[in-house]
């Protein structure tokens, strides 16, 4: 890659082209040309002009860099500045597509979305399909981490694209197939998780990208934890939280923390447990972000709920459901007003559970969320059942297994 690379061009900006996470620019284009020994025309699609291939400039290889080098912050600062004064509409397109990917890296999904919504805007007039998919991709990116529904329907939508532009970009269908993943397992679709974990391991093949593996393993931790097996859950955890830190990635070091914790809480070690948690905090704190805040809120409330905090427990998940209220964050909202539920029935204010497990199922109903509303009436019908209230149960019961028939078995193994 050094010799490669020479003086003109970095490494890094050699492996992003190699690894199909960047185009070059026709200047790269033609350095590579003459140190391999090949014409430019042999790197391109067949029958493509040399003045039509749309192949951005050294402009865009500076953020491309920025963004593989996590400096995202200067990454969007850089493509403000690029954008303000002013581009070709494909060059914007591109300035845009890097903003907004490195915005949805810092956890900014509002201000990610509008940066994408221009760039595809842009892309009505001036296609392109590769930079269709990326920007599509990190659109669904931006919905899941604000936990909109059309987050799924986006990806699958970037994934199709993909696999049908040409040359196939392995990388990015890997890329795209983990966040599909991801939404899974947000969902409790855990068997379709799985499905789309295994199919990114193999389209990725030998070309690893750190941050997407260490996701990868986080969300296979979180599978096995439904499953019952905490051994391989624990394990999967540790190997993600060593890649969140290779990376340096303080955002997702939280994430991983508070699966972690969640792991430890259920094998009874509450105090390691409320470590973990607590390191959460601090690293979403390091990054700058509100994102993912209410799930670690909920996971602490839990275990001083467990620990017969409850005073403390009601405080911290009010917090929580207060953020992913303002943040719109509408599974967080749930889990909270379903954690809240069970923390009032654990002090026997029924009517104050009631009103909160109602609320998460309205909720849910609201978003057709099917799979999550299913566990929300089986929770329910739960703590119905534990009251002693065998009519009202039933009801739940029934709603619980006429939503079951309609998806994967698996996705009931926990409720909530």
């Amino acid at each position: 890659m050094a010799a490669l690379a020479g003086s003109e061009v970095t490494r890094q900006a050699i492996f992003l082209i190699e690894s199909g996470k960047m185009r070059p620019s026709m200047r790269t284009l033609e350095l590579i040309a003459n140190r391999t020994g090949k014409p430019v025309a042999h790197f391109l699609p067949r029958g493509q002009a040399r003045g039509g291939n749309g192949l951005a400039g050294p402009l865009i290889e500076e953020l491309a860099v920025l963004c593989f080098q996590q400096q995202f912050e200067q990454a969007i600062k850089r493509g403000l500045e690029m954008l303000e004064q002013g581009s070709p509409p494909r060059v914007e397109a591109h300035i845009r597509q890097y903003v907004g990917q490195a915005l949805v890296r810092s956890s900014r999904p509002d201000e990610a979305l509008e940066q994408l919504r221009l760039a595809q805007q842009i892309l009505e007039t001036e296609p392109d399909p590769w930079l269709a998919v990326e920007c599509a991709d990190w659109t669904a990116c931006a919905l899941y981490l604000k936990e909109d529904s059309r987050a799924l329907s986006v990806a699958q939508s970037a994934l199709q694209l993909c696999r049908s532009t040409q040359p196939r970009l392995p990388g990015t269908e890997a890329r795209i197939l983990e966040h599909i993943a991801s939404i899974h397992v947000k969902n409790h679709s855990f068997e379709k998780a799985i499905a789309s974990y295994e199919d990114a391991l193999e389209v990725a093949g030998s070309v690893r990208d750190l941050t997407r593996l260490g996701r990868t393993y986080h969300g296979l931790s979180i599978v096995y934890q439904e499953r019952g097996d905490l051994e391989r859950a624990v394990e999967f955890t540790h190997k993600a939280l060593a890649l969140y830190t290779l990376e340096n990635d303080t955002a997702l070091l939280a994430r991983g923390e508070n699966e972690l914790g969640l792991l430890l809480m259920r094998k009874g070690q509450m105090g390691r447990a409320e470590e973990a948690f607590r390191a959460a905090l601090a690293h979403i704190e390091e990054a700058k972000t509100e994102i993912a805040k209410s799930h670690v809120l909920l996971s602490l409330g839990e275990l001083q709920a467990k620990t017969g905090r409850t005073h403390d427990a009601v405080a911290t998940v009010r917090e929580a459901i207060a953020l992913a209220k303002r943040l719109g964050e509408k599974l967080s909202l749930v889990a909270g007003h379903q954690l809240m539920g069970r923390i009032h029935e654990q002090s026997r204010k029924t009517t104050l559970a009631d009103k909160e497990f109602l609320a998460a199922i309205r909720l849910l109903a609201a978003g057709g969320l099917e799979d999550r509303l299913a566990e929300s009436h089986a929770a329910y019908a739960e703590v119905l059942d534990a009251r002693g209230d065998a009519s009202r149960a039933a009801n739940h019961w029934k709603k619980a297994a006429t939503l079951s028939l309609r998806r994967e078995p698996a996705a009931m193994s926990r409720p909530a």
